[in-house]
């Protein structure tokens, strides 16, 4: 074609080196702009991506340095209000000093006001249904049919002659209790999961009861029959609490707990079968009567049966052997409160419902500055807070060290509050307890003192490990600059080396452009 430009072999090199040059014009200008040798995969695959790794670990750490330097605060917050209740203790130490010395010379305490304690606390029927029974029965019905005050709303129906609208056997909230003749009288429980029909691997069950009589053998509650089983019962005067599982090779059997009990008297029972800690436990009026191990599965199986109360339906397990019986071994005398659970209960739980009983009030006599200073000790364990966390309020402060939170610290909290330093009860009624009192408030200056200083040992190890990790992330940073970082100096004078080569490459062209168009005119 006649238009077609013929370029020449010297024209066509001179213009692919200018080309090349600029491509090098282009890229020296970019690490110019960004500062970097590398900026993208393309430049150098192994640099840019070992670069980019150690990268996300420093924006991990960054996020993880965040939450330390919270921690530190939290901590800090703590010591301010540690360091203000010893404050507040000393001067309760001066005043108890005070009527301490007043009542030493013979004097009167002049601030002294006599005050009606009521020591009751929570009903037990309140702290049952807190903790979400799977089946309540309070038998505290005037009349009518039994009502299950948990979430199976599963029926029980009177057999024999029990009866409901019985007189109550604690005074702390009661209202009535279920009645047995020891004769004929049972409650019957139909089948139900949360009772025998499913497995289990764990269950309390807990109820209030008083004999009119502790001889022979009375069944207060039973669950299961030949095969496996758990009851409580009265024998010859002890009550029992007893489990059996013969099933899948007699897995355990013949576990048997029990303590002495008088007619007349109104107890709190309880088993506890865990089958996490593989135990098996037997509590009266909260006490630990006993604790076994389970050394095999950890779950009690299903089986069938109705559950009785106060009798025996269908079979049953006893520490010496089990009895087909169809019903028998009746109570003679009152329950209420039964609670069946598929959780275990813990000791402390099962010792405040056995303590939620019965009411009483006393008089003491109390100092009305103590007072105050006992009053602003518990407001001042209130404000102790940051950011939600009160780690003189019992809370636990959980520090991660690093980006899986596999390396951590838990900074324990404590109950600062007058109740939790032992402070609750300050009698000021004679010398003796005025000395009562001084000891427990230096019991609990040493107790501040010492949390004080362990608080400050987690400081430390919380600032040191803030340090560490700022440490860390200037060391990841540095190293993936290293790898990605231009030398600017370097860049520039590369820059200025490259547009020296282009300017003669231009001059070479134009030469060249020259050269070619006389030999045309030569040639044509």
């Amino acid at each position: 074609m006649t238009n077609d430009i013929v370029l020449g072999a010297a024209l066509r090199n001179t213009i692919s080196s200018i080309s090349r040059t600029q491509r090098v014009v282009d890229s020296t200008t970019l690490r110019l702009a960004t500062g970097k040798k590398v900026n993208s995969a393309l430049d150098q695959p192994q640099n840019f991506f070992t670069a980019q790794a150690l990268g996300h670990r420093a924006s991990d750490l960054n996020r993880l340095l965040d939450g330390i330097g919270q921690s530190i605060f939290t901590v800090r917050e703590a010591l301010t209000g540690v360091e203000a209740v010893e404050k507040l203790l000393n001067q309760g130490d001066a005043v108890a000093s005070n009527i301490r010395d007043i009542l030493t010379s013979g004097g009167t305490v002049s601030n002294n006001q006599v005050v009606t304690i009521n020591t009751s606390p929570q009903p037990i029927s309140t702290q049952i249904q807190a903790l979400n029974p799977d089946i309540y029965y309070r038998l505290n019905e005037a009349g009518g049919p039994i009502i299950d005050s948990g979430f199976a709303g599963n029926a029980a129906t009177l057999n024999g002659g029990a009866s409901l609208g019985a007189p109550a056997l604690y005074t702390n909230g009661a209202a009535t209790s279920a009645v047995f003749d020891g004769i004929n009288d049972r409650i019957r429980v139909s089948d139900s999961a949360l009772i025998n029909t499913a497995t289990t691997p764990a269950r309390t069950v807990e109820l209030v009861f008083n004999a009119d009589t502790t001889a022979g053998r009375q069944v207060l509650y039973e669950e299961g029959a030949t095969v496996n089983g758990l009851t409580i019962y009265i024998d010859a005067g002890l009550i029992r609490v007893t489990a059996e599982d013969d099933q899948g090779g007699n897995r355990f059997a013949d576990l048997d707990i029990s303590a002495p009990i008088i007619a007349g008297q109104t107890y709190h029972v309880a088993f506890v079968f865990d089958g996490a800690a593989q135990t098996f436990a037997g509590f009266l009026d909260g006490v630990d009567i006993g604790t076994l191990a389970i050394t095999s599965d950890a779950v009690f199986p299903s089986h069938s049966g109705d559950v009785g109360i106060g009798g025996v339906n269908g079979g049953v397990q006893f520490h010496d052997g089990e009895s087909g019986v169809g019903n028998g071994f009746n109570f003679d005398g009152r329950i209420s409160d039964v609670a069946i659970y598929n959780q275990a209960l813990t000791s402390s739980q099962l010792l405040s419902h056995a303590r939620a009983l019965n009411s009483t009030t006393s008089t003491e006599i109390i100092n009305e500055d103590f007072e105050e200073v006992i009053n602003q000790i518990n407001l001042l364990v209130l404000d102790a807070s940051y950011r939600g966390i009160n780690l003189l309020a019992d809370d636990n402060l959980i520090t991660n060290f690093n980006e899986d939170r596999s390396n951590f610290l838990i900074t324990e909290g404590v109950d600062f509050s007058a109740e939790g330093l032992g402070l609750e009860n300050h009698d000021f009624d004679d010398l003796n307890d005025v000395e009562i009192i001084l000891s427990k408030v230096r019991n609990a200056i040493d107790i501040v003192r010492n949390y004080g200083s362990k608080l400050s040992t987690d400081l430390s190890i919380i600032d040191n490990r803030q340090t560490f990790v700022r440490n860390t992330i200037n060391t990841l940073t540095s190293g993936a600059d290293d790898l990605t970082v231009a030398d600017l100096n370097e860049e520039g004078a590369n820059l200025l080396a490259v547009q020296t080569r282009q300017a003669l490459g231009f001059t070479a062209l134009s030469l060249a452009a020259q050269s070619q168009a006389s030999i045309l005119e030569i040639t044509g």
